[in-house]
């Protein structure tokens, strides 16, 4: 099965949009970028995910309440320029929340929401979301879908606890309030490209790596590094450095990429970060074919869906990283009975994003986003104690240990060197058929 998808609210995500492009763009480029740190970041330590600061407060609790924001894209803002549809996220909310107030609540406390719609296509939208939520309605915590740089407004600049979103350990470290999430940034990248080291996929290739200037970190750190250390060269590396918000300078910069790529012979390009959308959207207008791996499968399928009509010939041979997940087995998607009995019209219909035909919503997305969150900040919370507050709550995830996140196939590790859960990533192959990517085998 596929990962979740997230869909990028930032300006990236807007400006792509309006140019019929679902994915992180850039205009101006740069090539063979220096690396600052010849290191990989090895196994998680305290000192690599600092424990943020904890308080002993609990704003947005009271004795038989909890006021929790939940936060979402506005994906109706978006429908006159791409087909992108999640299902009902504030739908799928509602019905998980009533399912945990109807059962007693969260250590008999009930569960009061705050929905927060992002504006997508507005350049203020997520940071008006991020100021109503904590403070005009002075949430204890905040869930949901959170583009990377998103989460920086709740755990950062609003000191608000968050559970979900892109946790690295750069944006873990400026964190001003507890932060935990299943999603690790690209920081699991340095064990995804061992998998595809040990697969043999980039032995004896022609190797080339795209990024965009925000994965620079991920790119020096992470990738470089673990390639030269197992003796991997690199022939190009080109860092899309500018202005997002032209889709022409976008163009015209990948495609300087691809005629170095070309003229170069390179035969496999690694697609990091906010690159990974763009770049096969611009290959596609060429008669170039390189073999593509993506760092990221969430990206690599917003690409898919985005252009399900454009040539996807691109794809053919094409890897990803991502987590492996099951949407249809209850015991896995634990949230799946209660959607279903709350929202009738899902029934059924809460499978594999990847599966779900053109034009019909992908329940299975705003299902996933709510119901892995929910379930993770009600074991935490009960975990904490009576006594709910920003500290109980950390150290309680600090000793949750190992957790089965919904819809997840592998187990997450909570502790303080893991608050991401530190799940391994997994191959997914492109099936033309199919139209999708799905776990590799074996």
């Amino acid at each position: 099965m596929t990962s979740p998808r997230h869909p990028r609210r930032t300006g990236k995500y807007r400006a792509l949009l309006v140019a019929g492009a679902v994915a992180l763009a850039a205009t101006a480029c740069s090539v063979e970028s220096k690396d600052n740190d010849d290191t990989p970041a090895g196994a998680p330590t305290a000192a690599t995910f600092p424990a943020p600061p904890a308080p002993a407060t609990s704003r947005g609790v009271t004795a038989d309440s909890i006021k929790i924001g939940f936060v979402y894209p506005d994906l109706s803002k978006v429908k006159q320029f791409v087909s992108v549809d999640h299902g009902d996220y504030q739908a799928v909310f509602q019905a998980l929340v009533d399912k945990v107030n109807k059962d007693g609540g969260i250590g008999g406390r009930t569960i009061v929401p705050v929905f927060g719609a992002v504006d997508v296509l507005s350049p203020a939208g997520a940071t008006e979301t991020c100021v109503k939520v904590t403070e005009d309605e002075k949430v204890f915590a905040v869930i949901g879908s959170l583009n990377a740089e998103d989460a920086n407004c709740y755990v950062q600049t609003h000191k608000t606890l968050v559970v979900g979103g892109d946790l690295t350990a750069a944006r873990y470290a400026k964190a001003q309030a507890p932060w935990f999430s299943d999603l690790r940034g690209g920081d699991e990248l340095g064990e995804g490209l061992q998998l595809y080291i040990d697969a043999g996929e980039l032995t004896g290739k022609k190797l080339a790596v795209v990024a965009y200037r925000d994965d620079q970190p991920t790119l020096d750190r992470t990738v470089l590094p673990a390639l030269r250390a197992k003796n991997i060269p690199v022939t190009e590396t080109g860092v899309l450095d500018a202005d997002i918000t032209d889709p022409a300078a976008v163009s015209s910069q990948l495609n300087v990429f691809i005629q170095k790529f070309q003229s170069a012979g390179v035969d496999t390009v690694l697609l990091v970060g906010g690159s990974q959308s763009n770049f096969p959207a611009e290959l596609q207008k060429t008669d170039y074919r390189p073999r593509l791996l993506f760092a990221s499968n969430n990206t690599a399928s917003a690409y898919v869906r985005t252009v399900s009509k454009g040539d996807l010939s691109v794809l053919e041979g094409a890897l990803t990283l991502g987590q492996a997940m099951n949407y249809t087995d209850p015991t896995v998607n634990t949230c799946l009975p209660t959607i279903e009995a709350a929202i009738p019209e899902t029934a059924g219909k809460i499978i594999d994003p990847a599966l779900v035909p053109s034009g019909e919503p992908a329940w299975g997305v705003s299902e996933s986003v709510g119901c892995r969150y929910l379930t993770l900040f009600q074991a935490i919370a009960e975990k904490a104690g009576k006594d709910l507050t920003y500290k109980s709550f950390q150290d309680a995830a600090f000793s949750l240990g190992t957790f089965q996140v919904p819809l997840l196939t592998d187990a997450a590790t909570y502790s303080r060197e893991t608050p991401s859960g530190n799940i391994p990533p997994r191959i997914f192959t492109w099936n033309p058929a199919k139209k999708g990517f799905f776990v590799t085998p074996g």
